[in-house]
């Protein structure tokens, strides 16, 4: 039997998500399928799976994709979903509980360059709800200025609290990325 979720993750909390779903599958929910908003699950036998989530630059159906797909094909770990965003790649992978985890991002610079990816994602979608609120704003007051009133423009402060989250987390990754690379510099 097939389940359907509805749950909201932002797309720096891939750990958040990656555990969520980790947990459903102790539950019996296999994951089938992925949206933005909505996981389809599937009844499975409880603990049988786990679930790791890698964000890649690039598309889908690009031959990074493809390689990356078939080299964890060799390591016995199936694409279950994917999500695509402009420019990336959200991929869900399934594997058997034996005990082991696969660490794709295990060295430093990898782990580097993962931060970095989120971060380089992120601060477009800080501009665009930046430059939504502006606009809004700018609309409200040209509204009050003629003396009507648009609660609907009043939204706009959703857009500022959206790029202020964001920024907030691009800052949080800046620090992981200094400590990373504070870590290779000591390492070096």
């Amino acid at each position: 039997m097939r389940t359907t979720f509805t749950k909201w993750f932002w797309i720096w909390q891939l750990p958040k998500e990656e555990q969520w779903i980790n947990e459903m599958a102790d539950h019996g929910y296999g994951l089938v399928h992925a949206g933005r908003l909505t996981f389809e699950f599937e009844d499975i036998e409880p603990g049988k799976y786990k679930y790791r989530e890698f964000m890649f630059k690039g598309s889908w159906d690009s031959d990074k994709a493809r390689e990356f797909l078939q080299f964890m094909e060799e390591m016995e770990i199936r694409n279950v979903a994917h999500v695509s965003y402009p420019g990336h790649t959200v991929l869900y992978m399934r594997y058997e509980n034996n005990g082991t985890e696969p660490e794709v991002y295990s060295d430093l610079d990898s782990k580097i360059e993962y931060e970095k990816m989120l971060c380089s994602y992120l601060l477009p979608l800080a501009i665009i709800n930046l430059l939504a609120f502006i606009y809004n704003i700018c609309v409200f007051i040209s509204f009050m200025i003629s003396g009507r009133f648009n609660p609907v423009s009043l939204v706009s402060f959703l857009n500022l609290g959206i790029a202020i989250a964001i920024f907030i987390q691009m800052g949080k990754k800046h620090e992981i990325i200094k400590k990373l690379q504070e870590e290779r510099n000591i390492h070096e």
